[in-house]
């Protein structure tokens, strides 16, 4: 009796360097498993490539695998077959996910070339997970060994990304004899205008439809979060120098703050003017706006709206005991009134807080580490230190780095700016802004504001 004809999946891939280097291509791959099918009497029910897919990669990026087991998930296929099992899985844990699949599914697999292992015989099931095991060891060598090169392109300033990925801005260009990132005349100009116009508006959907109206209707939203995060813009990459800057260090942290504040408008109109700015004096947590509407005149149908500021964690998590509102006219009359007060109080405490900082000393320098982590990652590329001794070195100095930096006394702020609005006639002045160039000036003054048990200002922090 002969036996019935299975249908059976050819499963290929292959990985961008492999075949650059091996010539190991799909369509070589293809051609063998076609020979292999024909012989064995199988029918070819689907051909399922994962092209430049390395076989460590995370199971969710990998498209063709999820599409033949959809396959066999609805009873199209018999049996799999690939060229070597690491076409297949170079990770155990991911293999074990689809072979459960296949298992309930009464699929099975062939390794064409290696008829040894299988998952049939106790021989085979062990003979698979030593080549597993051995293939994800030699794959996650091999991520070490590049992300130890990508690191040192990244520090000769090399490209080491296509013009598909580079960011707005920017090209590429041959200087001096290697592939580096130079700003683009072409779009030079929008991303210098995309950053003033935040920085003095602060409002993110605003600059999305500045843009989108002057110089490209399909700038999005997802555009304008890439800008304002990409560290490209302040010229460092993985926090080394890297490409020409757009924007200073000081420039590039003003910008994450206000980005990350709460900028908060409702439809009914009301501006909440400290979003972001207010903390809690109970649990610290950030106050939110929140707010509601009278109708102060029956006959026009006039209305006043009022603006508060809660904690959250209260309302919303019943984590913190504070239930109060503070009330935004009061907070707003309070800093108009005792601004320069505050600043002179501001001035005193950073001026202790910076005075602590003088006194500390420290043996190693900022530079003697930097200098350290290189001996070390040229000892690592020499061979001469195992990875394991490399990894827990460069952890250590890492550490002792951050460490140092964050002890180390700041360069003294410039307020002259400031200075010179307080000797103004301030409260005139801001009665004429709106109230969204009202909030505007909060924010590009005041970082945080500090309450009492009260709700009154405790303390103020200035930017």
């Amino acid at each position: 009796m002969s036996e019935k004809i299975k249908r059976c999946a050819v499963y290929i891939r292959v990985s961008t360097a492999e075949q650059m280097i091996h010539g190991k291509s799909l369509q070589a791959q293809r051609e063998y498993l076609e020979r292999y099918a024909a012989e064995h009497d199988m029918v070819i029910a689907g051909v399922y490539a994962d092209e430049g897919k390395t076989a460590r990669k995370e199971l969710k990026k990998r498209k063709a695998i999820h599409s033949l087991l959809e396959d066999v998930k609805t009873g199209k296929i018999d049996v799999i077959i690939f060229w070597r099992l690491d076409r297949w899985f170079r990770n155990l844990s991911d293999f074990y996910k689809v072979q459960d699949i296949l298992d309930a599914h009464d699929v099975h697999w062939i390794s064409v070339s290696e008829p040894g292992i299988n998952m049939e015989t106790r021989d085979g099931r062990l003979q698979l997970n030593v080549v597993l095991s051995i293939g994800q060891n030699e794959v996650d060598t091999t991520s070490e060994r590049i992300r130890f090169v990508n690191e040192a392109s990244i520090r000769q300033g090399k490209l080491i990304f296509g013009e598909a990925n580079m960011p707005i801005g920017y090209k590429s260009s041959i200087v001096d004899g290697r592939k580096c990132m130079i700003k683009d005349p072409d779009t030079e100009h929008m991303v210098k205008d995309f950053f003033q116009y935040f920085q003095k508006h602060q409002s993110k959907t605003g600059t999305v439809r500045y843009m989108q109206d002057k110089y490209d209707t399909d700038f999005s939203y997802s555009m304008l979060r890439t800008m304002l995060s990409s560290e490209f813009y302040k010229g460092t990459y993985r926090g080394f120098p890297y490409c020409p800057a757009y924007l200073t260090e000081q420039e590039w942290s003003e910008l994450q703050n206000i980005s990350q504040k709460n900028v908060k408008r409702t439809p009914s109109g009301r501006v909440y003017l400290f979003s972001g700015l207010i903390h809690c004096p109970v649990c610290g947590q950030k106050l939110v706006g929140t707010g509601c509407s009278s109708i102060i005149n029956r006959k026009t149908g006039e209305k006043r709206t009022y603006c508060y500021y809660r904690c959250n964690k209260a309302m919303l998590d019943r984590l913190c005991k504070n239930r109060h509102r503070v009330s935004q006219n009061l907070i707003e009359k309070y800093l108009l009134d005792n601004l320069s007060m505050e600043y002179e109080k501001y001035q005193i405490r950073y001026g202790k807080i910076r005075e602590q900082k003088m006194k500390t000393k420290n043996t190693k320098t900022p530079e003697k580490l930097q200098k350290e982590l290189e001996r070390l990652n040229l000892l690592f590329q020499k061979s001469r230190i195992e990875w394991d001794y490399y990894n827990k070195e460069y952890s250590r100095i890492e550490q002792e780095l951050k460490s140092l930096l964050e002890i180390r006394p700041q360069p003294q702020k410039d307020y002259s700016d400031l200075e010179e609005l307080l000797k103004t006639d301030l409260k005139n002045m801001y009665q004429k802004l709106t109230p969204e160039n009202q909030r505007s000036f909060w924010r590009c003054t005041i970082k945080e504001i500090y309450l009492k048990d009260d709700y009154t200002v405790k303390y103020v922090d200035f930017l």
